[in-house]
């Protein structure tokens, strides 16, 4: 199931845990997560003093009553749910077409790829043309760090980010 199958930058995604409540993304980590567990995550206390998780949730509910009638018109469309496997079957192909056996190496989204270029060893960006409008920041991200950027048509994602297999800066 699933919200939306838009892919839109959400705020942890680059601001982490001070615009999220103090809590991180969620972690598979056995020193968060009790055996057996399925997913955790991790408490910033000593963030306290910087968060500005109200100051973002009052921005963002500031801009409610401007899009109230497109939200209740889009609402109004029914919405296929049934799952495509769209989103799994395209990083399947990219690990294959770059001859790449580990899939948590393949990240997509706007929200991975850009966690990949803050974070990460990027060693390629791919972005869908009818796109770029919406991912200046990734385009930005991408050239201050030199990564290579490909155009790919037709991707369920605006973009994909791709980590070199270990770790190798080029």
């Amino acid at each position: 199931m699933f919200g939306t199958r838009e892919d839109f930058l959400i705020p942890s995604a680059c601001l982490n845990s001070t615009v999220s409540g103090l809590v991180s993304r969620t972690v598979l980590r056995a020193d968060l997560v009790p055996p057996g567990g399925y997913h955790g995550a991790k408490f910033y206390r000593e963030l306290a003093p910087q968060d500005v998780s109200g100051r973002f949730l009052d921005t963002v509910s500031d801009c409610f009553a401007a899009v109230v009638d497109d939200v209740a018109r889009t609402l109004a469309v029914p919405v296929d749910r049934t799952p495509t496997w769209a989103g799994w079957t395209a990083v399947e192909e990219v690990a294959a077409g770059f001859g790449i056996t580990d899939l948590n190496l393949v990240k997509p989204g706007v929200g991975e790829t850009t966690r990949v270029l803050l974070r990460r060893v990027p060693w390629k960006v791919l972005v869908r043309p009818d796109r770029t409008a919406e991912l200046a920041h990734v385009l930005h991200l991408a050239r201050d760090r030199g990564v290579e950027v490909e155009t790919r048509e037709g991707m369920p994602f605006s973009c994909i980010g791709v980590i070199r297999p270990g770790g190798e800066v080029a």
